[in-house]
């Protein structure tokens, strides 16, 4: 694990996140768009070309389609010691010649005038360990990967339109989300807001405005990412790593914006543990990482036999790709391939092919969300207890001509010289379970029979108007706290 210090880079304005979203442009799914899957195939590293004495042979064949008969490219993947083979067809295949460039040309480059126009687009790296899956998403130096070539492209969009960049990075580690921006440690919760759109309350935003800003602050997430030497690998990523880019433009309405967002995504790798040799903690974390995986084959699984439940509440991954996989953004997956190990290929391949059978209704036209009028809650709540206690005093004052309408059902009931009393003694008050004497030589009336008819019916109706009205200052405090954060 890392445990290199970093300096926080304090000079670039910070937000976070709300439990809810606030107010922008609702989007409307007009599009079914398939996920896109295509294939990359890292070249052989040195030991590999030293351990065949120079000459590797590669467990992948790929054929390219016709441009006029198919539209899909094959992959053929070989076993050398038993001659077994699979054929798949996947959308596009980048073998080891091909540079993460082309791949950011032709795949990611198209979906990126999206963003500004509402739409949100997932990129995805899948694959095992050791697969080259950091390297296509995060490059280097002399070779950046998807992550820089994609934001140099917003931030230059960005400069024409003049729309706000903003960028956040996490990491999920041990199916736990952690802010690689925010120099504490703290897990983030992963929610969703009133519209079903899962959210990470607390995540930290950057405003960039130019690559060197996006350098400082990107290369600071990555520093902090988990990473540890496992048998495969020296340097392994440990987690799943997301950077999201937010692009907001007003078109128009500064106070209703056009937010599009951009997640890219770099998974850990599916590991081998017998062939790893992990132990103690590499081994607690290649468990949680496997079985983040093998939830996204469930999701995946569960998609393509249109089941009534998708599981993706079994792992933190699954929830945050919930967009990606059958919601409502374009999404790319690109599967990295070992080019010498026929197993992990034949795994990846068959989770990658099933997921092309994935449709997403991407939203293509925007409108503006229906304003919502806002209720006086207090001037509600005075009118409703003013209706309240004036059905309260109909009954509350004795000697009132609604006392006696309360009695002379009861009096229709009793002897002569009872109703006579009743109707004589109708002005007191006689507490509940006590008798009532009246004038000498005449009848006893008891309460339990006339006053609860009186005084049980005041108390009721105004222990009734006080729960009443504690309800409805919870509510006002909920509809308030609620309203706040839009």
């Amino acid at each position: 694990m890392s445990t290199t210090e970093v300096k926080t880079p304090t000079s670039l304005s910070r937000s976070r996140l709300g439990a809810f979203s606030p107010p922008q442009r609702v989007l409307r799914p007009d599009l079914e768009s398939k996920v896109r899957v295509v294939i990359r195939v890292r070249p052989f590293l040195p030991v590999e070309i030293e351990a065949a004495k120079g000459k590797p042979k590669s467990c992948l064949t790929i054929t390219k389609a016709n441009g006029h008969l198919e539209r899909e490219d094959t992959l053929l993947i070989k076993d050398m010691k038993t001659s077994r083979n699979e054929s798949y067809k996947l959308d596009w295949c980048y073998g080891q010649e091909d540079d993460v460039c082309q791949i950011f040309s032709r795949e990611v480059d198209p979906i990126l005038p999206g963003l500004f126009r509402g739409c949100n687009a997932t990129v995805f790296a899948y694959g095992a360990t050791g697969s080259g899956k950091t390297y296509t998403m995060q490059g280097t130096k002399e070779r950046p990967g998807l992550m820089p070539l994609a934001m140099s492209s917003i931030i230059t969009m960005a400069e024409n339109t003049e729309s706000i960049v903003e960028i956040s990075y996490y990491e999920v580690y041990m199916d736990r989300c952690y802010d690689l921006l925010e120099p504490k440690n703290k897990e983030i919760p992963v929610l969703e807001d009133s519209e079903g759109r899962v959210q990470l309350r607390g995540l930290a935003q950057v405003r960039v405005n130019s690559l060197e800003e996006f350098q400082e602050v990107f290369n600071y997430g990555c520093l902090r990412r988990k990473v540890g030497h496992t048998g495969l690998n020296d340097v392994s990523s440990r987690s799943h790593g997301v950077l999201m880019i937010s692009v907001s433009s007003d078109d128009g309405n500064p106070d209703m914006p056009l937010v599009g967002k951009l997640n890219l995504i770099d998974l850990a790798g599916n590991e081998d543990n017998r062939r790893t040799g992990n132990e103690g903690i590499r081994l607690t974390e290649s468990v949680r990482i496997n079985q983040s995986l093998f939830a996204l084959s469930n999701v995946i699984h569960a998609l393509n036999a249109n089941e009534n439940r998708v599981p993706y509440r079994d792992s933190k991954l699954t929830r945050i790709l919930q967009d990606s996989l059958g919601g409502t953004s374009r999404s790319l997956m690109i599967a990295c391939l070992n080019p010498i190990s026929y197993q992990e290929a034949l795994h990846t391949v068959s989770l990658a092919a099933r997921s092309r059978q994935i449709v997403n209704h991407v939203a293509m036209e925007s409108k503006r969300d229906t304003p919502r009028p806002k209720l006086d809650m207090n001037a509600r709540l005075n009118a409703w207890l003013e209706t309240k206690s004036k059905n309260n005093c109909r009954v509350a004052k004795p000697g009132s001509p609604s006392v006696g309408r309360l009695i002379s059902p009861l009096s229709s009931k009793l002897t002569p010289r009872a109703s006579t009393a009743a109707a004589t003694n109708s002005n007191f008050s006689t507490p509940k379970g006590r008798k009532f004497l009246g004038p000498p030589g005449r009848v006893k009336v008891t309460s339990s029979e006339e006053s609860p008819q009186i005084n049980s019916s005041k108390a009721g109706e105004h222990a009734d108007s006080e729960m009443a009205s504690c309800q409805i200052l919870f509510l006002c405090c909920l509809y308030n706290s609620l309203t706040a954060h839009f």
